[in-house]
């Protein structure tokens, strides 16, 4: 077996008592990102602009944002030497967002990602595993913080990692992403006996209950806290019984790339200051309103105080008092 690198060297009523931090699992990668007119039929042809390198990776995306906002997080990952060559880990480092728990192949590159996306943002995305191949080799580490967010990776390392954390009385979120269909109903219905949060597109919330064989209801009644988001009409959370509709806001939009997790970090952290969950959901949608102003998933990320504007500029929406 390879070589891999361990580089560690060694409010409301969300009864948090951790140290106001957020451990992310899943993949950094990066990202290729490409407009089409349409998408081309087999053995055909389109052209594509240009290519332009972009930093992503579901869980990349979710713990930058987290930092970015100002909370603690950290990210647990598998990744190559370009990772450090192409600049990313330097960039992560200035974020905030701590690396103990990258793991670094010698051998595989960093995952890969081309992602291209037609006019209604439907998008196909091609991606490279590279250095993630390793997540079964690698130990679920100690999580420090408060909640831990589960995004696209290994299923059984995912699974893994939300049966420790339910051992260390941490919360769990998880977005399985376009990876759901790496899930078999098996896994699903496991990882979900640990999850607090989870988050879905409405493809995907259909996809899963399909692989499940559970209605709305069933999930709404198995599930803690389940959040839906329908892009351009917002998103649902349901609690106990209770449906809050978040709107989205309305910008104008270059690249719907990587919406959904900065949703989830903007959702999440603001759960972790303490805020309620209708608070929650407006300020995911109010992060994912800029990051899908600009070309890739990290090139809008918003301070604290840009959502705070935003919210009462758009929505005339002000986050209620802590």
């Amino acid at each position: 077996m390879e070589n891999i690198q361990n580089n560690n060297n060694n409010n409301n009523n969300n009864n948090l008592d951790g140290n106001g931090k957020i451990n992310v699992v899943g993949h950094a990668a990066i990202d290729y990102i490409f407009d089409l007119d349409k998408f081309p039929e087999l053995n055909t042809s389109v052209q594509i602009p240009s290519a332009k390198k972009y930093y992503g990776g579901a869980a990349s995306n979710v713990a930058a944002q987290i930092s970015n906002m100002g909370i603690n997080s950290s990210l647990i990952s598998c990744v190559g030497t370009d990772f450090i060559t192409s600049g990313y880990e330097e960039y992560l480092k200035d974020l905030g967002v701590s690396l103990d728990f990258v793991y670094t192949s010698t051998e595989e590159e960093t995952p890969k990602a081309w992602i291209f996306t037609d006019p209604d943002a439907n998008q196909i995305t091609y991606f490279l595993w590279g250095a993630a191949k390793h997540y079964k080799e690698i130990i679920v580490p100690d999580f420090d913080g408060d909640i831990v967010h589960l995004s696209t990776g290994d299923p059984e390392y995912n699974i893994k990692c939300a049966k420790k954390a339910k051992e260390l009385n941490k919360l769990v979120s998880f977005d399985p992403g376009q990876d759901l269909t790496l899930y078999s109903a098996e896994n699903l219905e496991e990882i979900i006996n640990y999850v607090d949060f989870l988050f879905m597109n409405h493809h995907e919330y259909r996809r899963i209950m399909e692989t499940i064989n559970k209605t709305p209801e069933g999930m709404k009644n198995k599930l803690n806290y389940l959040i839906v988001t329908y892009n351009k009409d917002g998103s649902h959370i349901y609690h106990e019984g209770e449906e809050i509709k978040v709107p989205a806001i309305m910008v104008e939009a270059m690249d719907p790339t990587g919406a959904g997790d900065s949703y989830r970090a903007g959702f999440l952290s603001a759960y972790l200051k303490g805020y309620s969950l209708e608070n929650c959901g407006y300020v995911g949608a109010c992060v994912a309103s800029y990051v899908v102003e600009k070309v890739g998933c990290q090139t809008n990320l918003p301070k604290w105080d840009k959502i705070i504007d935003r919210l009462s500029e758009k929505l005339n929406y002000t986050l209620k008092e802590l």
